[in-house]
């Protein structure tokens, strides 16, 4: 009779699974992301890296996950803001790969990183407003992905950097034209305060 019972308790979890609303989003990048295309792999690690501080690994203590939230603050140990010398990535309509411009742009961010080595960063993927919210969280999140395993890449430390998603909720320009659409698809970065 036990065994009947854990057997009906299985068959429910999987028929409830099974039967759920599914939302469509867009595939998460793999662990292992590269665009051979781009010749990213061809990357050495030869060039300047903070993989070898000492003391980089220590530079997230005072961070804790939250609930459904991402990354934050604890608090009293400071805000996230804008640093001008880190610049914005853009992406094509429901695309989160890097174009070209997007890598040269993160070029210059990584070289920045690299003479700024205790700086630590996030990452903040934007979308604009057409999609489910759902989608949009989903696609915002892979286009910080992406520009993260960019910049580990280049050699960047990855315990420096932390990502976010606001999906649509954070337009940088007003408005449904292309103009403004073109804006809000974005990677844009903070510095821990």
């Amino acid at each position: 009779m036990r065994k009947l019972k854990v057997l009906i308790i299985a068959i429910s979890g999987v028929l409830l699974v099974a039967c759920s609303p599914r939302v469509n989003q867009p595939p998460p990048l793999s662990e292992g992301f590269s665009s051979t295309e781009e010749g990213i792999d061809d990357y050495t690690g030869s060039g300047p890296s903070d993989f070898g501080d000492p003391n980089a690994g220590n530079l997230n203590t005072d961070w804790e996950r939250t609930g459904d939230e991402a990354l934050t603050r604890r608090p009293g140990s400071g805000d996230w803001s804008s640093d001008s010398n880190l610049e914005t990535v853009y992406f094509a309509y429901d695309r989160y790969d890097l174009s070209e411009e997007a890598r040269r742009t993160l070029l210059n961010n990584a070289e920045y990183l690299r003479s700024n080595p205790r700086m630590r960063v996030l990452i903040e993927g934007n979308c604009d407003e057409r999609g489910t919210e759902e989608y949009n969280q989903a696609l915002g999140e892979n286009r910080a992905l992406a520009v993260r395993e960019y910049l580990i890449q280049l050699g960047i430390n990855p315990s420096r950097i932390d990502i976010i998603s606001y999906g649509e909720l954070r337009p940088a320009v007003p408005g449904t034209d292309e103009s403004s659409r073109m804006m809000n698809r974005r990677a844009e970065f903070k510095v821990a305060g």
